[in-house]
């Protein structure tokens, strides 16, 4: 009967080889079918939030190699005074890039080159100080050198992936090591 019961697990073993093989193969199959998808990667160029005393402005370059959008989001944070004609705006050697902005978020169109991004505010409250956030996002419209696709794999090729090698894992006998002597018990 023991033989038996260790012929029938050892077939029980190989079925689940030859299942875990399969799965593999399946999503290797995938895998070679699908081609990466494209996606364009913003730079962060401005990230950052400070404090405004009094009356001040301040300025911050960035130099483009290549066209895009620049999205710049404005934030009065709301910690000591709150800053009255909180705003913002973009120029290049050209001029300004359309009209200025409050808090908020906003896209401009822009060309390789300088580009200033100027803030500026009042903090006339009882500290006299105030806090704000600025972010400046570029998004390259794909020419020139930053404008390089960046491939990502297909993400649900890499689910199932993670989950075949997660399957195959839970699969795998456990390991006893009993007076110096290794065995493998079946998981159930």
């Amino acid at each position: 009967m023991a033989a038996q019961h260790k012929r029938h697990e050892s077939f029980k073993d190989r079925t689940v080889r030859v299942r875990s093989a399969r799965l593999a193969a399946a999503v290797g199959s995938l895998v070679l079918l699908t081609g990466p998808i494209a996606a364009r990667a913003g730079t962060v160029l401005y990230d950052s939030s400070g404090f405004i005393e009094g009356q001040q402005s301040f300025v911050q370059g960035f130099n483009l190699t290549s066209a895009g959008t620049i999205t710049v989001t404005l934030s009065n944070i709301p910690w000591l005074d709150t800053i009255s004609g909180l705003d913002c705006f973009l120029t290049t050697a050209n001029g300004a890039l359309g009209t200025s902005m409050g808090p908020g978020t906003e896209s401009f169109n822009v060309g390789p080159g300088m580009v200033y991004a100027h803030w500026f505010g009042d903090a006339n409250g009882s500290f006299g100080l105030g806090v704000y956030g600025l972010d400046v996002v570029f998004q390259s419209n794909g020419q020139g050198p930053s404008g390089t696709p960046v491939p990502l794999p297909a993400s649900l090729l890499l689910l199932l992936s993670g989950l075949g090698v997660l399957w195959g894992w839970q699969r795998r006998p456990e390991e006893v090591v009993i007076a110096g002597k290794v065995s493998r018990i079946p998981r159930e």
